[in-house]
């Protein structure tokens, strides 16, 4: 906890899970830490062996240490799902980081051969794909040569995600696009939905 109780440094390393971002990515996302209290976390997760510093691009990564902090991060996420029942504020919620909860909630082999890009917002990208028997959510366009494309806005999609709307519900609403494999985006999230209900029951009981 002298490491990880600092503020703002779980809060670095979440966005590290979601794949190696430069400095300024990092500040963009949370304004409010200032260039110098990044810095010095920065500089504190470097020393302990947390993150590596790419010298040519800038860019900083969760080192094999580092990664040994997904579950837990994760873990605090998952925690958290049953305080978004009774909605979501539009202007701090992050479809991108619901859809990184579910990558340990969500079993890979419901979601085989997903690569999913997804556009939320109009402008805020990630992609989702399942590659070596595991789902990954990084904050980038993704590779595949023919990715399925969904588009909405956050809101649809945390609800999408808890199982409190329906894909076809929101694609006749207009909330959500699909550009692809529309029952690929159906599997997804199902699965996520019956992850989200399986934590909430866990904790309610």
């Amino acid at each position: 906890m002298d490491v990880l109780g600092e503020r703002w440094t779980v809060l670095i390393l979440r966005e590290l899970l979601l794949g190696p971002k430069r400095f300024t990515q990092i500040l963009g996302r949370m304004p409010s830490i200032g260039p110098n209290r990044l810095t010095d976390r920065l500089r504190t997760l470097h020393a302990i062996g947390a993150i590596s510093k790419s010298e040519s691009a800038t860019e900083y990564a969760l080192t094999e240490f580092g990664e040994g902090l997904r579950v837990p991060i994760i873990g605090l996420g998952l925690w958290g799902l049953p305080l978004m029942s009774d909605g979501v504020d539009p202007l701090t919620a992050r479809a991108d980081m619901v859809a990184l909860c579910m990558t340990v909630a969500t079993s890979p082999r419901r979601l085989a051969g997903l690569a999913l890009e997804c556009d939320v917002d109009a402008g805020e990208r990630f992609s989702m794909t399942v590659s070596e028997g595991a789902l990954l959510v990084r904050s980038r366009p993704s590779t595949s040569s023919a990715p399925t494309t969904v588009a909405c806005d956050a809101g649809t999609f945390i609800a999408l995600s808890l199982g409190t709307q329906k894909p076809s519900a929101a694609c006749e609403s207009g909330r959500l696009a699909i550009d692809g494999d529309v029952e690929a985006v159906g599997r997804l999230f199902d699965a996520f939905a019956d992850a989200a209900q399986r934590h909430t029951a866990a904790q309610s009981a």
